[in-house]
């Protein structure tokens, strides 16, 4: 009987020394990494069908039968009416004076603390004065696979959970110079074109 007490107690303190060991608290530090750097216009297919299907879906008979009758009831069907030429090229010109040059970055989000916050993605020029500097624009976040969108809920800024990706634009950016984050400047990586899943995911919408 002993000898099975002092064998179990063995065990158990085995067992122990072992959770020890697989239970170290990982490093809580916050972290940031650039999954890739992005071009819209690199991909002139995926670009050129891209701005095709925003300036359809902004024409208004291709508007959501709500919508429309919303227009209607508050006095406003005569809006109801495809786009003319004229304001095609418009919609066009405007979206590929912010598109043509702009650069999309996915960044890993690791355990981030009070002082996260994403328009302290910046890149800083020193050739423009510090107002004309760009900051993170249209921000969507992922899953830490990268395959699904997180919907904040009202209220709050960021995710809550502990790591997360985010999708976000800077416009008119600049190879070489660094780009500024929350933690320090962070070096991107050469700039690929944007895949296919981001199209997707985390399409592009103009600036107010």
């Amino acid at each position: 009987m002993l000898r099975f007490l002092y064998i179990s107690c063995m065990i158990f303190i085995a067992m122990g020394a072992a959770r020890g060991q697989t239970d170290v608290t990982p490093d809580k530090s916050p972290s940031l990494n650039i999954i890739g750097a992005y071009s819209f216009s690199a991909d002139k297919a995926a670009y050129a069908r891209f701005i095709r299907e925003t300036i359809d879906a902004n024409d208004p008979p291709n508007f959501s039968e709500e919508l429309k009758a919303f227009l209607r009831k508050v006095g406003r069907g005569d809006e109801i009416r495809p786009l003319t030429d004229e304001a095609r090229q418009e919609w066009e010109d405007d979206l590929r004076h912010h598109m043509d040059d702009a650069a999309v970055f996915e960044v890993q989000v690791t355990n981030p603390d009070a002082r996260f916050s994403i328009s302290d993605f910046v890149q800083a020029d020193p050739s423009r004065p510090k107002e004309q500097w760009q900051v993170a624009w249209d921000e969507t976040f992922l899953t830490t696979d990268g395959g699904t969108v997180i919907h904040i809920d009202r209220g709050h800024r960021l995710p809550e959970a502990k790591q997360y990706r985010v999708v976000f634009v800077i416009h008119f950016w600049k190879p070489g110079l660094p780009l500024s984050s929350s933690y320090g400047e962070l070096q991107p990586p050469p700039v690929q074109p944007l895949p296919e899943r981001l199209w997707r995911l985390a399409p592009y919408d103009l600036p107010n």
